[in-house]
């Protein structure tokens, strides 16, 4: 079935399984991203959208509702392939792809096992002084005012600059670097590509550098490092420098646009963790599962049937993790917000052998970005008259959050 937008996209899908669901311009996921996408849950287990997702590949895409469904899509590398989602590489033509994230098994399976060890819990915990004095850096300045654009002033600088961390890169590349992940992530088009060109021609630049002179930093490592007896070749470090670039900044943003925006909405919540701050990684967890972020994407690589819904051979999917972690069937006990839920079955850092590389990462990287608000700032609340929005397909976030205290 080819993947437009016109009548021949539809031939021989039943009608009741279609929507004209539009990730861009729906006014409902404008308001509430995740409640609009479980709101399908009741009319569809799985449906097909015309309109597709914002992305390089274009075309209509299904879309799946259920936790089970999900789960099942994301453990089975074989039918559905994350080689060929996202052709960065190619449209700037070029060979490498995003890695591990747009590769299949075996080549999965090799360059996942050299990068797991990069973002241990051990790695991590490592960091752990790091990324709470770059969190402080970042508050320290608000505290003598009244209120602030959480996502300008906090939210995006604060991941980029444990990534140049990282990196070994100097942190007043920040504004730089800020500037590239909102159009790569956010934009299309030649704005898009735009970004990609430049961030591509920084980076072939510093790994050429690290070559010449390796330094204690992720890409010197990458660069000096074998990978089942073979050095990494130029596309494979590319690659995964820019897939660590674009899944280390924008999701944390984004998480961090909704986690703050619900403390600042429920002024009880706000209270509870800033009198017992050993519950926040609890809390955490729970508030990760209201609002995950992720619309992750696949290519089915031969026809599958889910009850006599089929999905072809080269048809796009969708799987939103917010319709899996707030499926009633994935959650033991209440679907309503509970703080202490534990343990807490969400898929907020997905399934499968894609699982989140960088999962250990992020959650350190919140914990302490809340820990930190809470603890230097006064209660705080969104601004009055505010109308909040989001966007975002494959990561969805805030378009503004300004605070007030």
């Amino acid at each position: 079935m080819p993947n437009t937008e016109n009548s021949e996209a539809l031939e021989g899908i039943d009608p009741s399984n279609i929507e004209y669901f539009d990730f861009e311009n729906d006014e409902e996921y404008r308001k509430d991203p995740q409640r609009r996408l479980n709101s399908f849950r009741d009319r569809h287990r799985l449906f097909y959208t015309p309109k597709g997702r914002k992305s390089l590949l274009g075309g209509g895409t299904w879309v799946f509702t259920r936790g089970s469904d999900i789960r099942t899509v994301l453990q089975d590398p074989e039918s559905f392939i994350s080689s060929g989602n996202r052709p960065f590489g190619k449209a700037l033509g070029e060979n490498w792809v995003l890695i591990p994230i747009d590769l299949d098994p075996p080549e999965h399976t090799r360059m996942r096992k050299f990068m797991n060890p990069l973002f241990s819990p051990k790695k991590v915990a490592e960091m752990a002084d790091k990324v709470e004095q770059r969190a402080i850096e970042l508050i320290k300045p608000l505290q003598g005012r009244d209120g602030c654009s959480f996502i300008e002033d906090f939210a995006r600088p604060f991941p980029v600059t444990i990534f140049l961390e990282m990196f070994g890169l100097p942190v007043s590349e920040m504004p730089k670097f800020v500037e590239w992940v909102e159009a790569i992530i956010h934009d299309q088009g030649e704005v898009q590509l735009n970004a990609m060109r430049e961030l591509r021609d920084y980076l072939a630049e510093v790994i050429e550098d690290r070559r010449q002179a390796p330094r204690d930093d992720l890409i010197s490592l990458a660069v000096t490092s074998e990978v089942g007896g073979k050095m990494l070749n130029y596309d494979e470090i590319m690659g995964m420098c820019i897939m660590l670039f674009m899944g280390g900044l924008d999701t944390v943003t984004s998480s961090l646009t909704f986690l703050l925006r619900h403390l600042a909405e429920n002024p009880q919540h706000q209270e509870m963790l800033r009198e017992n701050p050993e519950m926040i990684p609890t809390a955490l967890e729970e508030l990760l599962r209201v609002y995950s972020i992720i619309t992750t994407g696949r290519i089915a690589s031969r026809d599958v049937d889910f009850d006599g819904i089929t999905v072809r051979k080269g048809d796009n999917v969708a799987c939103p993790l917010a319709c899996s972690s707030r499926d009633p069937d994935e959650i033991d006990g209440s679907p309503e917000i509970d703080l202490t839920r534990s343990p807490n079955r969400h898929s907020a850092f997905g399934f499968g052998p894609h699982r989140c590389i960088g999962s250990h990462l992020a959650r350190r990287e919140l914990i302490v970005a809340i820990e930190q608000w809470l603890k230097l700032l006064p209660p705080f609340r969104i601004a009055p008259g505010t109308k909040l929005t989001a966007t975002g397909t494959g990561v969805v976030a805030l378009d503004q959050l300004p605070l007030v205290w």
